[in-house]
């Protein structure tokens, strides 16, 4: 087929997703020229109208997806293949190669129905061996509901029930979606469909996108659908706030009565800037009043973050006190990044500084700066971590 006959979408982010049935789409579509001229994701489709290719650019550059990406798109580009039966998604990395996404897996492989909907997923590795994913999953199973909700499954190599990812504990899940094909409810239930509470108290998620795709909150219930403080952030409520290209600019957590409160995470509120290529520049957080604070873990209030002057490359990664001082990551033990790159622009360098802009040891791995190496075809060969005084870790 001649690309003359591809057509081709572009969209500045992805729609969130909570489960691979769901299928990866654009979210907040730009003109050619727009998309040309930052970060962007590319979509083509044969004359068919079917998906052939999704990939990660900015401008004309390859890249790895960032904060725009949703839990599924996990490398630059996806290929798609398909037959009357079965639905297959190739993973690539920046320079054309396959590459392995959720540990080894270097492609997903879909059985699809009579009707055409997704059965069942597995996981392939480059020499086509099913294997299990980096969250212990061996294989999806979904089935389809009368009032138009999907049972979700999901087993371990030995059939045993595995949970939705790492740190969410829902098993077996009952799926409903809007009017849109967006997940609206996930419900953790037993063999005969009752709710079942984890172990911090939820049972439910109910999740409000808008027309574009965007996660705008989300509600943590129990079995009596009163909100409960649980799952992975261990807050009842979130609400995140996003900017004309779909970037989350702002997220704030509450407990049950509706009153601010830090997650697991260490986070009360945060608000976002982006570069003009849609990079994130700065990051700041803020506490139950709403007035500057630090994240709790880490004990920064601003990360910064500088780029390449085409937005490529990260160049380097800073934290500053509410007073805009640096200050040292306090389980890290360090004030800044800065990365170094060869005259083919990868990455050769990452050195850790203090507020002096001295190397510094990390305290949480020793590590004050980490080599890398490549072959003739551009990939990792050695890395090397050394300490300030130069010797090998």
């Amino acid at each position: 087929m001649s690309k003359a006959e591809e057509q081709v979408f572009y969209y500045s982010t992805l729609k969130f997703v909570e489960t691979p049935l769901s299928y990866i789409e654009g979210s907040v579509p730009l003109r050619k020229e727009v998309a040309l001229s930052r970060n962007h994701y590319r979509f083509v489709f044969d004359e068919f109208y079917q998906l052939k290719s999704i990939a990660f650019y900015n401008g004309e550059t390859p890249r790895k997806p960032n904060h725009t990406a949703n839990l599924f798109m996990l490398s630059h580009q996806i290929k798609f293949s398909y037959t009357d039966s079965t639905e297959h998604m190739f993973f690539f990395d920046s320079e054309g190669k396959v590459t392995a996404v959720l540990g080894n897996c270097s492609s997903f492989s879909y059985t699809i129905d009579e009707r055409g909907y997704r059965k069942s997923l597995h996981f392939l590795d480059q020499d086509e061996n099913r294997i299990t994913n980096s969250w212990g999953i061996y294989q999806y199973q979904w089935s389809y509901q009368e009032d138009g909700s999907v049972i979700e499954e999901r087993q371990d190599q030995a059939g045993e029930s595995v949970a939705i990812r790492p740190g969410f504990e829902f098993y077996r899940l009952k799926l409903n979606f809007n009017h849109l094909g967006q997940i609206a409810r996930m419900q953790n239930i037993d063999e005969n469909g009752e709710l079942i509470e984890n172990s911090s108290g939820a049972s439910q998620d109910v999740i409000y996108t808008n027309h574009e795709g965007n996660f705008l909150s989300w509600k943590v219930l129990n079995n009596s659908s009163d909100l409960e403080k649980g799952n992975g952030p261990n807050v009842a409520l979130g609400r995140q706030f996003f900017n004309e290209f779909g970037y989350e600019r702002q997220l704030i957590h509450f407990d049950e009565n509706g009153s601010r409160i830090y997650s697991a995470y260490g986070i009360c509120e945060s608000r976002t800037e982006f570069d003009e290529f849609g990079n994130i520049s700065e990051r700041r957080f803020y506490d139950i009043e709403g007035n500057r604070g630090v994240h709790l873990e880490a004990d920064y209030h601003l990360l910064k973050i500088e780029w390449s002057k085409d937005g490529n490359r990260r160049i380097s990664l800073s934290y500053f006190t509410v007073k805009d001082q640096a200050v040292l990551h306090n389980s890290r033990g360090y004030h800044q990044v800065k990365y170094k790159y060869s005259s083919q622009n990868k990455l050769i360098r990452m050195s850790y500084l203090n507020d002096k802009g001295v190397l510094i040891n990390r305290i949480d791995n020793g590590v004050a700066m980490i080599e890398f190496e490549y072959d003739s075809n551009g990939k990792v060969i050695t890395t090397k971590k050394l300490n300030k005084d130069g010797k090998e870790i």
